[in-house]
């Protein structure tokens, strides 16, 4: 039977048990299937349901990029899986990942790809690769409770006019956060026209959105941008669902070689440093709101302390983390971490301190010696290039600290 490459997109479909189903059903068909994560939001989602030897999400990639992989592995018949907020947003990101494979040189001629949203439970024949039309009708019988849609026409992702680029995204709604590679940018406006937005860039910086209002100074923490390449997306929270069914998997520290402390201000590569990098990550130092309170609830899932830098300007990516109050991160706190509450618009300046002079320039550091030592040597410098900015410590709850020690 031709193997199946089943490309698993966000936390949703995992959370609700979604993914497990079309894999016992597809393997019950005969198919061998082989399944990936891409993007980052659904890693913990895989974490909570005990799938990490189901789904594979120790790569770093774009959902574009999991489907070039599948394929230079000789794995030409995809199924994403996936359950959006609307029908149409799912379509949206369907028809956004394969104009991304497409752009970065992918053959869509050479594969077949087949879109099974649960939202609504629908499927969406994207592409169909010449002989592949018994094992999409295999497929069909195997999943019968869905009903065909038509895809859309992949347009081109964005045009050009003058020095300006514009790049629209639909299936958008009011309220929700506008992010754009990791980095919150803006708000969707109530006055947002069909349901969708358009970004504007001039020279590799973004200048405006229609139908959105911009976060002036989160615009300076994003990079040079490719309007076409970047990955953007909207929503209130980045996790909408909890797991019905709750492993409780937890990653064993294996005892590597070296010790190390890793400094983050998004983020995108926090699993890679667990998971690929030839030390033990130990301690963590995030700088933002929004940075702390993921990194915390995927750090706490492998036991590795945190020291977050934070001023209270969250943008309230994940639930439970509201208006900013620092005793509001005591749910995403991992044993042994610590919480620094800066005076507002200081963690991005405090931040490039501790990377200058604690880490000099890179995103890691070695730990030698005793580990609490090192922590408690790491947490004073911390304060120390703080200092005069401090307003609140919050500590997790361990026989060796208290909870909460407000200055």
């Amino acid at each position: 039977m031709t193997p199946l490459g089943l490309l698993v997109h966000g936390p949703e479909v995992i959370d609700e048990g979604e993914v497990e189903e079309a894999i016992e059903k597809l393997k019950d068909a005969g198919f061998e299937v082989e399944a990936a994560l891409g993007g980052i939001t659904g890693k913990t989602a895989v974490i909570d349901a005990g799938m990490r030897g189901v789904i594979d999400i120790s790569k770093d990639m774009k959902p574009s990029e999991v489907l070039a992989d599948f394929v230079t592995r000789g794995i030409d018949f995809i199924l994403l899986v996936n359950h959006a907020k609307t029908e149409e947003s799912g379509f949206v990101l369907g028809e956004g990942i394969l104009r991304n494979f497409i752009d970065r040189g992918g053959a869509p001629e050479k594969l077949s790809c087949v879109q099974l949203e649960y939202s609504s439970r629908v499927s969406v024949r994207w592409l169909a690769k010449p002989g592949d039309d018994t094992v999409y009708k295999k497929i069909r019988e195997v999943l019968s409770e869905f009903k065909e849609r038509e895809p859309h026409r992949l347009e081109p992702r964005y045009k050009k006019e003058a020095d300006l680029m514009y790049r629209e995204i639909r299936g958008v709604h009011p309220g929700e956060k506008i992010v754009v590679d990791g980095i919150v940018i803006g708000t969707v406006s109530p006055e947002c026209k069909d349901n969708s937005i358009t970004l504007v860039a001039k020279g590799g910086k973004l200048v405006d959105v229609v139908g959105g209002t911009v976060i002036t100074h989160n615009l300076e923490k994003l990079p040079q941008l490719d309007l076409g390449k970047g990955m953007i997306k909207t929503g209130r929270v980045i996790r909408r669902t909890k797991p019905k069914i709750t492993r409780g998997e937890i990653r064993p520290r294996e005892g590597k070689r070296r010790k190390i402390a890793c400094f983050f201000y998004t983020v995108e590569h926090l699993f890679p440093k667990i998971e690929e990098t030839d030390g033990d990550v130990e301690v963590a130092i995030t700088i933002g709101d929004d940075t702390t309170s993921i990194a915390g609830d995927i750090l706490k899932r492998f036991g590795i302390r945190l020291i977050g830098i934070t001023d209270g300007d969250v943008d309230g990516l994940i639930e439970g983390i509201g208006g900013g109050a620092l005793e509001e991160y005591t749910r995403f706190l991992p044993d042994g971490s610590v919480i620094i509450r800066l005076k507002p618009e200081r963690d991005d300046i405090i931040g490039k301190r501790i990377q200058e002079e604690i880490f000099q320039n890179t995103d890691e550091i070695e730990l030698t010696g005793d580990l609490e030592q090192q922590f408690e040597e790491l947490k004073q410098r911390v304060l120390e290039l703080a200092k005069g900015d401090v307003i609140g410590v919050l500590n997790s709850s361990t026989p060796k600290r208290g909870r909460e020690k407000i200055l």
